[in-house]
């Protein structure tokens, strides 16, 4: 009797902790809502009807996803929430029914029952509008006076370039000289080029068009650009591995071609005339380390058996201008960074010095 009693307790309590969690969601500021892995609306509070525009009879059993105004972001969130337990800062556009859009900012968590192994996700969804107006405006501020410094250094450089050349011709006699003016020539080129990468690097603007990729068209298309416009003056032996049936990812074409440039001209830095390069393009599958859940992805690889890395370089090739050339470049490697991090992807390098270097990067896959 009294082993019943405490069961009879246990179960009470039980209950006793759902109400509570349903009281504290009711409090929240934010929107609270639980969905299953489909999107259907298990579960919200007051603020989440408020702000997607709908009762909670309309809102219970309706799919969360419908509400999204940039098709597939809804399955993105999923597929990165099962992949690493705890997502925060989602950034998604959201619709109401009126029509009316709005910038949401998800931290969202998934939850396992550990008698069934049913998951749920639960999503905090806060209205970033203002805030994301903003940052904008910011952002606009610094694209224009990033595209200014431009154009003044590139106005600037032009002059020293003009006139190092028609120096030049002048001392066509002087050999020992024209050495030095083809000097300043380069480095006034070399300045122009940090410059255009600044502006690249400051555009935070996210106004291209997203749609199904296949990483296969990228890949052929850096290969045509390296054969058309590098082969004479870059000689190196480029191999191209495709693997069968290739998944496709949620990118935009045009920005994945220029990761995979900077990526490719990072690896003709690397190595010497007929060096070997390879670049592949396969599915994987990683399994999470610490939830144990498995995600697909497409693996894009570029490796090169240059001169590979020391440590202390490894620990800065990410950051902007850094370079073990000369000094004000290396904008290309933070770029790509960049470019990863906007779609969700991951990053690892393997080098060392004398072993070349591998650069796998891993998209995931459109659901």
């Amino acid at each position: 009797m009294e082993k019943n009693k405490i069961n009879q307790e246990h179960a009470d309590n039980g209950e006793n902790l759902v109400q509570k969690g349903s009281n504290l969601a009711s409090l929240l500021e934010s929107s609270y809502l639980v969905m299953a892995l489909d999107g259907t609306i298990i579960e919200a509070n007051g603020a989440a009807h408020h702000l997607l525009g709908l009762t909670k009879e309309d809102l219970l059993g309706h799919i969360f996803f419908d509400r999204w105004a940039v098709p597939n972001m809804g399955s993105a969130l999923v597929n990165q929430v099962i992949s690493e337990r705890l997502v925060r800062g989602f950034i998604a556009d959201m619709k109401r029914p009126n029509g009316e859009t709005f910038i949401a900012s998800i931290n969202a968590q998934l939850v396992i029952d550990q008698q069934d192994y049913s998951k749920v996700i639960e999503c905090l969804v806060l209205d970033i509008t203002e805030g994301q107006k903003q940052q904008d405006d910011f952002a606009e501020t610094l694209r224009t006076m990033t595209g200014g410094i431009a154009h003044v250094i590139n106005n600037q450089m032009a002059s020293v370039v003009g006139t190092a050349d028609l120096v030049k011709m002048e001392l066509a006699d002087r050999p020992e000289l024209a050495a030095k003016l083809d000097r300043i020539s380069k480095s006034g080129l070399q300045a122009s080029d940090v410059a255009h990468n600044l502006v690249d690097f400051a555009d935070t603007s996210d106004n291209v068009v997203m749609g199904e990729v296949y990483l296969k068209d990228v890949v052929f298309a850096v290969a045509k650009h390296y054969k058309n416009n590098l082969e004479s003056s870059a000689p190196r032996k480029l191999s191209i591995n495709i693997g069968p049936k290739l998944h496709r990812i949620f990118a935009n074409e045009e920005v994945l071609i220029k990761m995979l440039q900077r990526l490719l001209d990072n690896a003709i830095d690397a190595t010497t005339a007929q060096g070997v390069i390879i670049i592949s393009c396969k599915n994987v599958t990683l399994m999470h380390n610490r939830t144990g859940l498995n995600k697909n992805y497409v693996l894009l690889a570029v490796e090169d058996h240059g001169h590979g890395m020391d440590q202390e370089t490894q620990h800065h090739i990410f950051e902007p201008f850094f370079s073990t050339r000369f000094a004000g470049r290396g904008m290309s490697l933070a770029q790509v960074l960049k470019t990863i991090k906007k779609y969700h992807g991951q990053i690892r390098v393997k080098t060392g010095v004398g072993k070349g270097s591998i650069f796998k990067i891993y998209f995931p896959v459109m659901a």
